[in-house]
């Protein structure tokens, strides 16, 4: 099976740090592979390289428009990386044509963590910070909000409980807020009201919301739904309505070779995968399949193909 070529994981390992990490699917999923112990070894990984890897003739394997979410085994600004970090921002700035994205839950380590010559943040990057609860919110938000970027965001996952992010939404910052309840073995519950209510509050504010899935436990309206299946968990959450996008944020991506403004007809086209997009609640904001093998089944379409498709079947 080929590799996610939309991750990009230059280090591997972590160190819980609060209630959100306590089913973390890292570990789960190092201990379904038989290497548990890899989980707590913060080490450099052999695809460190991975975004300038190239072709014979000198072009990049990743092409302009490319998405790359990063560290998504381990965390960005944990203290243990902190010797291969300035050499993570000189592959970001050399290519000024991809789109990355940060996620992190060490929020007050961002700022004395940011390259000098970041200012009001690289073009080309996305941060997002991880709100599992109140406490984390109320926690981590006042640190964020401060932080230079040019595009902001929050992952709430896994839900563990209620959590109001309005002060964040009211502030105009934040372009998306992602929401997942918890899976990978854990028995704590994500509820119905709790995601309506972010993403009502995202609805009022005009933000995106993407619910991606319901986790293990879902409850609504009383009734506790166990669904083991992270595919089924994932369908529910699009069958929920739930999700609502309002237009993609706009990146200004910059040629590699000679810096120019990237248009729309230079970066790698926008298609999707018929068998596994159609209800997909990421989809809008999606750079579209990259043809990995990892799918056995892969139907190239259009971005308008999926709307039509939709609205044919009615979901």
């Amino acid at each position: 099976m080929a590799s996610d070529p939309k991750a990009w994981n230059p280090w591997h390992g972590c160190k819980r740090y609060s209630e959100g990490c306590k089913f973390c699917y890292m570990y789960y999923l190092d201990a379904a592979r038989g290497v548990p112990e890899k989980s707590f070894e913060i080490k450099k990984t052999n695809d460190f390289l991975k975004p300038l890897a190239k072709y014979r003739d000198g072009q990049y394997k990743y092409p302009s428009g490319s998405y790359f979410r990063i560290n998504m085994t381990s965390d960005t600004f944990l203290e243990e990386a902190d010797e291969w970090r300035e050499e993570m921002w000189r592959i970001i700035k050399a290519r000024p044509d991809i789109h990355f994205y940060i996620l992190t839950k060490r929020v007050p380590r961002i700022k004395e963590c940011l390259p000098e010559d970041w200012g009001e943040g690289y073009d080309n990057v996305e941060f997002q910070i991880t709100v599992e609860n109140q406490r984390a919110f109320d926690e981590r938000w006042p640190i964020f909000k401060d932080i230079p970027a040019k595009h902001k965001g929050f992952n709430v996952s896994p839900l563990v409980g209620p959590v109001d992010i309005r002060p964040a939404l009211e502030t105009g910052q934040i372009e998306l807020v992602y929401l997942a309840g918890e899976g990978y073995g854990s028995d704590r519950e994500c509820r119905y009201e709790w995601v309506k209510k972010v993403s009502d509050d995202c609805m009022e504010f005009g933000v995106n919301f993407i619910f991606n899935s319901t986790g293990t436990n879902f409850v609504k309206d009383g009734k506790r739904y166990i669904i083991n299946s992270p595919g089924l968990q994932a369908v529910q959450a699009y069958r929920s309505k739930l999700s609502h996008y309002h237009g993609r944020p706009k990146y200004d991506l910059y040629s590699p070779y000679d810096g120019h403004l990237l248009q729309e007809s230079e970066l790698v086209p926008r298609r999707f995968n018929l068998n596994r997009c159609l209800t997909c609640t990421s989809f809008e904001d999606c750079v579209g399949c990259q043809n990995c093998g990892n799918c056995k089944k892969v139907e190239l379409v259009e971005y308008d193909d999926i709307i039509r498709i939709r609205k044919e079947k009615g979901l």
